[in-house]
């Protein structure tokens, strides 16, 4: 089946590509066009290849590497000879079933690790179907640290098989006892016989406020629409999901939501018992992203 890979032609006005050399311009368009490239932006590409496609020598083509790993626009491997372009997947987001599967049979193949766990990170910031599209694979963790560059402050933690989860705060376990206290303490006012009323988008809308921040129009237009056809504590068991991994917006509890539903799950018990047949077994190892980021600019022999 033919590839074919699309660049937009505001390539030619970013402000980063006007101050590029001429060899700098080709060989950048080279990383994002050759034969190798895949759909996630991770690829193997020994220097060979790139000798023989690109006509440079070993010193130039190892000259250009450097330069755009300090330009901190790609990382390159010699171990595995993989390369990883760092902006792929802000400009190549799968957003259709066909491509997250592809991503998905990618990234299995892709050798070193911690390419996958920045991947993670970008595919979190961009609210995509991290579920799916690692769906089977482990993400590996990152240590909190104050020195960690801004783009990688937030802990690196996977909804996925095999993935480490921190606890959920106590903050959120008391609101959540609240709510049931307060739904305990309605249905206890009425007699055996009375039905017991109960608003499900308000219980929803005031565990969402107390634990992510208070919802604006449009946050609230959709969990009332969540709450009228999805049972109450399922809606908040997907906001305690998107807390694990620091995930405060409205748009990954709806990503949630949506993957629970393609899978069936449609009441707590059903997401319970599938996220113990996730969990079970899990394991991750916390990695320190400063000490990964230099190793991979070649700034670190550690």
């Amino acid at each position: 089946m033919a590839k074919y890979r699309q660049v937009h032609t505001d390539f030619w006005n970013d402000g980063f590509v006007l101050d590029l050399t001429p060899e700098e311009k080709f060989f950048y368009i080279y990383l994002m066009t050759n034969s190798n490239t895949t759909q996630c932006g991770i690829y193997e590409l020994p220097k060979r290849i790139i000798e023989t496609q690109t006509g440079y020598n070993r010193e130039t083509v190892d000259k250009l590497l450097l330069r755009f790993q300090e330009y901190k626009k790609i990382f390159y491997l010699d171990e595995t000879k993989e390369i990883m372009i760092l902006n792929w997947i802000k400009y190549n987001k799968p957003n259709n079933l066909n491509a997250v599967k592809c991503v998905n049979r990618e990234l299995k193949s892709v050798k070193n690790k911690e390419f996958i766990s920045l991947f993670y990170k970008q595919c979190l910031n961009e609210e995509l179907d991290v579920e799916n599209i690692f769906d089977g694979i482990e993400i590996e963790n990152s240590a909190d640290s104050e020195n960690e560059p801004t783009e990688l402050k937030e802990p690196l933690t996977s909804p996925l098989e095999g993935a480490y989860k921190e606890p959920i705060s106590k903050e959120v376990i008391s609101n959540k006892q609240k709510i049931i206290n307060n739904k305990q303490e309605v249905r206890s006012n009425k007699s055996a016989d009375e039905p017991v009323p109960f608003d499900a988008y308000s219980t929803v809308l005031t565990f969402f406020e107390e634990n992510i921040h208070p919802a604006g129009e449009a946050e609230k237009e959709k969990l009332r629409m969540w709450s009228g056809v999805i049972d109450c504590d399922v809606i908040i068991l997907a906001v305690e999901e998107a807390l694990k991994y620091n995930a405060r917006n409205i748009n990954y509890v709806g990503r949630i939501l949506q993957n629970w539903r393609k899978k069936g799950l449609k009441t707590p018990n059903d997401v319970k018992e599938y996220k113990n047949m996730r969990d079970h077994g899990g394991k991750c190892r916390q990695y320190d992203f400063k000490k990964l980021e230099r190793k991979l600019l070649g700034w670190d022999d550690g």
